[in-house]
Order: structure tokens, then sequence, then C-alpha cells
């Protein structure tokens, strides 16, 4: 059996503080053992050349800042389709062309991996290249989880059913 193939991908501003926690993530996540079949993305504020990233992939892992109106340094998990679930005052991305509008093309095109989104409240959105210190205390935790998933992935072949409380 063939493994299947992993991406995760830090999305984000690096010059907006902690509106780059999803690339800066990847920083944490780099020093973990990974297996070979797992391949780590800085999609920074790219748009819809993400897609031809993602076609060849089995599961997508998907860190980036959301914008929930709460308590910086709350953590979501979700996949795109329940998203309806959101109220609309919720921002999912504050990029330009989020990353839900490049897996809604990939799906279009018969190309999307099964995917899992963590977003993280920031607390800071301003000029800077440091994310501030209590989002960064959350990213050993959140790789953590992310190692999970990717484990939960190599044995069961799906994401892990627990929800973030």
């Amino acid at each position: 059996m063939q493994s299947p193939r992993i991406m995760v991908m830090g999305v984000g501003n690096i010059l907006l503080s902690d509106e780059g926690l999803g690339v800066r993530f990847l920083e944490e996540l780099a020093k973990k053992p990974l297996p070979d079949n797992v391949e780590l993305l800085e999609g920074g504020t790219a748009g819809l050349e993400l897609v031809h990233l993602i076609k060849e992939v089995n599961f997508l892992i998907i860190v980036d800042a959301i914008n929930a109106r709460t308590e910086p340094g709350s953590l979501f998990r979700f996949q795109p389709g329940d998203l309806q679930v959101f109220p609309e005052e919720y921002e999912v991305s504050f990029h330009q062309v989020g990353i839900l509008e490049v897996l809604t093309l990939a799906k279009v095109l018969g190309q999307a991996p099964e995917t899992l989104i963590f977003g993280v409240q920031p607390k800071l959105l301003e000029w800077g290249m440091n994310i501030s210190p209590e989002i960064q205390a959350l990213l050993p935790q959140l790789a953590e989880i992310v190692c999970n998933e990717i484990d939960s992935i190599q044995r069961d072949g799906k994401f892990t059913p627990s929800q973030i409380k």
C-alpha cells in the first residue's frame, strides 16, 4: 500500500505580524520528525496559483489566521464543508483570494484533496515581521495537534474525528 501524499500548508502575510502565523507555524513544525510523504508548503498570500500545487495531494492541512472576533489565540478546526455554520461576520481569510476559493476551484477541477483547516485568531494585524508572544506560544501545541492528524492519516487513512474544544 502506497503512503498518501500529505501537504501541510501555512498561509498568511508575514509582513503583517500575526497574519503570517501560518507561515511561521511551518518553522515550528519543521522541527518535528515528519514522514517522507509529508510536504510543507509556504502558501504565503498566493491565490489561485496554489491549485496546481495541491492537485497531486491526498490530504491537505492548512494553518491560517481567522478573524472570528474572539480571544487572540483561539483555535478553530474545520473542514471546508463546515463553513456554512460560521456566522457571516467571521472572516475565514484575510487574503485577497482566500484558500476557500482555491479549494472550490480544485474541487471543480476534480483535484481537491481531503482538507482540514486550523484557524487561529490573531492578536496583532499591524506592520511587522514578528508574531505576538501569545500566538508564538501557541505554535508548539498546534504542531503537536497537526502531528496527531498526520499520524491518524498514516494509521487510519483519515483525519481524527476529535474536535477542538
